[in-house]
């Protein structure tokens, strides 16, 4: 019974270390620390495999920051830790052979991905207290008819819901949002902002039936994009 306790007694003292470790706070996009910037930068690729390298800036001095990566639909997970700023301002950690490793240096593959569903990686300080986050999207669902752009991000975990985004439209136009799906065709009008943007729309789906395909328009004056895609089940396929 003695050794049970004892046992007891250590994993607490373990939670307990690494919960102060990461202190308290939350990795929260919404808590982003003003002055720090973080991107994510696509490498070129030959295989059609989405990699990235991460560029920060404005990160303070004598702060420790790990890498956290958030797939769809998952919490943020911890990737890479002890980062620090070093004299000419990069991130840098050091390796299993004590080797000094450049954050700038380091690939990021998200691998298999949804089409449409964001990706994101944040930096974080040991407490939490200062973070900076990029966000991508792997496989986008997009296009592009003369200066108008058109885009849909998955953002159901049944594949069911998409929010709907466009720029480089007329300020002020109205234009016509065409949706096919499940065998059925709607339309509705949308005022274009003064910025020639189109105000966010989220885009449900649902029914029964085999037919998981759709195809989202925006038809305005002088330019008609349009996306297709898949919804339901289909939509949550990784590529």
């Amino acid at each position: 019974m003695a050794w049970r306790i004892g046992l007891v007694a250590l994993l607490l003292l373990w939670s307990a270390a690494a919960a102060a470790r990461h202190g308290s706070g939350v990795i929260e996009p919404r808590r982003a620390t003003p002055g720090i910037r973080l991107e994510l930068v696509e490498l070129p690729s030959s295989s059609g495999t989405a990699k990235y390298r991460l560029r920060a800036e404005g990160v303070p001095r004598g702060v420790a920051f790990d890498v956290w990566t958030k797939d769809f639909g998952q919490p943020f997970k911890e990737a890479l830790s002890g980062f620090r700023t070093d004299e000419a301002g990069a991130l840098v950690s050091t390796d299993a052979s004590g080797r000094p490793r450049r954050l700038e240096d380091i690939e990021f593959d998200p691998g298999p991905y949804p089409r449409g569903a964001v990706w994101m990686v944040a930096i974080a300080s040991d407490d939490h207290k200062l973070s900076a986050f990029a966000k991508i999207t792997p496989h986008p669902i997009a296009a592009r008819d003369g200066a108008c752009t058109v885009s849909l991000e998955l953002i159901s975990l049944l594949g069911t819901r998409f929010l709907a985004s466009g720029a480089g439209f007329v300020p002020g136009e109205y234009v016509d949002i065409e949706l096919r799906s499940a065998g059925r065709v709607t339309h509705r009008k949308q005022r274009v902002s003064a910025e020639g943007s189109l105000p966010s729309d989220v885009v449900p789906h649902g029914g029964i039936g085999a037919d998981l395909s759709a195809r989202y328009a925006v038809k305005a004056l002088s330019c008609g994009p349009a996306v297709e895609y898949e919804w339901g089940e289909a939509a949550l396929k990784r590529r």
